[in-house]
């Protein structure tokens, strides 16, 4: 079971999500007939800028022996790769706006960063999961883009609750996390999201 929980915590690293998101997006609605190199081209630049560089810098951090764990499960080591992270999310709004992604798909990216901010903060104090944030994130994401596109999402969310469940479950299981501070953490993640994604 442990070796379960690690996997699910490792492929649903809080650093994929991002990219998991535009792949989700490109198959519905209009953005399914975008021209594929365009599809292409726009995962490869958000996995690189939201997940490739933040994830050389944590190596390198843990080279220096700044942190201990490239999955960061000391909640004093965070703030660091959280910044990194933070900073990484600029260029990828940008990109967003220059590739003419509508208004709500650029205040959802919007909204991961400023719930990584949040996050971080309240690191400062208490630890929270990062990977429930995501998960959070992610439900309110479909639920925007849902609404916006007219499709249902009933399936998907049902599929997304399911999984946050079980990535929860495996962050408590490997002693990284309480239930209190997965909760909070999808509710952070949920709650940024949505706001954002309603406000542009």
């Amino acid at each position: 079971m442990q070796k379960t929980a690690f996997f699910l915590s490792s492929i649903f690293q809080p650093l994929l999500f991002p990219t998991y998101s535009m792949i989700l997006l490109f198959q519905v609605g209009n953005f399914a007939v975008f021209d594929f190199r365009y599809k292409l081209s726009a995962v490869f630049s958000i996995f690189l800028l939201t997940a490739i560089i933040p994830l050389i810098v944590i190596i390198i951090l843990k080279k220096m022996g700044v942190v201990s764990s490239i999955q960061l499960a000391s909640r004093n080591q965070r703030t660091v790769p959280y910044l990194f992270t933070i900073v990484s999310y600029i260029p990828a709004i940008i990109f967003l706006y220059r590739i003419y992604m509508p208004s709500y798909i650029v205040g959802m990216m919007t909204g991961v960063m400023v719930s990584t901010i949040v996050i971080m903060l309240i690191n400062l104090k208490w630890k929270i999961s990062a990977h429930l944030s995501a998960m959070g994130g992610l439900f309110a994401a479909i639920i925007l883009v849902s609404y916006r596109l007219a499709i249902n999402p009933v399936a998907l969310l049902t599929f997304t609750s399911i999984l946050a469940g079980m990535i929860a479950t495996s962050r408590i299981m490997l002693k990284v996390h309480t239930l209190m501070q997965t909760f909070v953490g999808f509710l952070i993640g949920f709650g940024i999201m949505f706001s954002f994604g309603i406000m542009f």
